[in-house]
């Protein structure tokens, strides 16, 4: 796990709102007001410690659903700038449920931190990794080409397979993750939520072919004349021009 999501690891694994007096102790900072310069300074590791809270996911410590969405729109903004392709992969815990069922979630929770650590270790300083929902988590990818974004999504799954996740008694389980990838690229207008049904529903067609897989395609070509990228790079200048 990331050193910058220490904190956010202690946090709630509900992902829902956390109050002040519960984010101050989860920080260490429920004491008393301190004196002078070391109050300054506690009050700034205040509110550092709520911004990666309010940011990352609690259990993994992964950037949480909110920043994903963010990290997305700000690529398919710069991609419509600069026709830079970009990529959007959707990972889902095989049979998470049953693991559930059968050992207790303790013990998904910690198939869950095993598969987040590995997921994230497997991408560039570049990528955002997110936790999507539940066993679900997600990935942008900035200035891919589909032959790369089809390497590193490969390259993510292996990573999970290749792991045991230890749980208490001696118990070893050995789990897997399919993978949903969607290469975008061109100058038009791309619908985030329509990317990530696209990716999604890759997903579960490497569900069907039967888990443990990549499954890939590109997004529509939207490719433009230079013409069509020439104006539509004055209309995102000058948005108050009407041609």
């Amino acid at each position: 796990m990331r050193e910058d999501a220490v904190v956010a690891a202690n946090a709630p694994a509900s992902g829902g709102a956390v109050d002040l007096g519960e984010a101050l102790r989860l920080l260490g900072l429920d004491g008393p007001p301190l004196a002078g310069a070391d109050e300054v300074a506690r009050l700034q590791h205040v509110i550092d410690g709520l911004c990666l809270l309010s940011s990352h996911d609690g259990l993994t410590g992964l950037a949480n659903r909110r920043v994903f969405n963010d990290a997305l729109g700000r690529e398919i903004d710069r991609g419509a700038r600069t026709a830079e392709s970009f990529g959007l992969l959707i990972i889902d815990i095989d049979h998470f449920k049953q693991i559930n069922d059968q050992h207790g979630h303790p013990v998904g929770d910690l198939v869950l931190k095993a598969v987040a650590e590995k997921i994230a270790d497997s991408f560039r300083s570049i990528d955002l990794v997110a936790r999507f929902g539940g066993e679900e988590f997600a990935v942008v990818l900035p200035n891919v080409s589909p032959a790369f974004l089809l390497q590193v999504a490969e390259r993510a799954r292996e990573a999970v397979a290749n792991t045991r996740v230890e749980g208490p008694r001696g118990l070893q389980l050995n789990v897997t993750v399919s993978i949903g990838a969607v290469c975008a690229r061109g100058l038009a207008a791309i619908d985030r939520d329509a990317l990530i049904e696209a990716a999604d529903g890759k997903l579960y067609a490497a569900k069907r072919q039967g888990r443990n897989r990549v499954c890939f395609d590109t997004a529509p070509d939207t490719e433009v004349t230079l013409g069509e990228r020439a104006h539509l790079l004055r209309l995102i200048d000058s948005p108050d021009t009407i041609s």
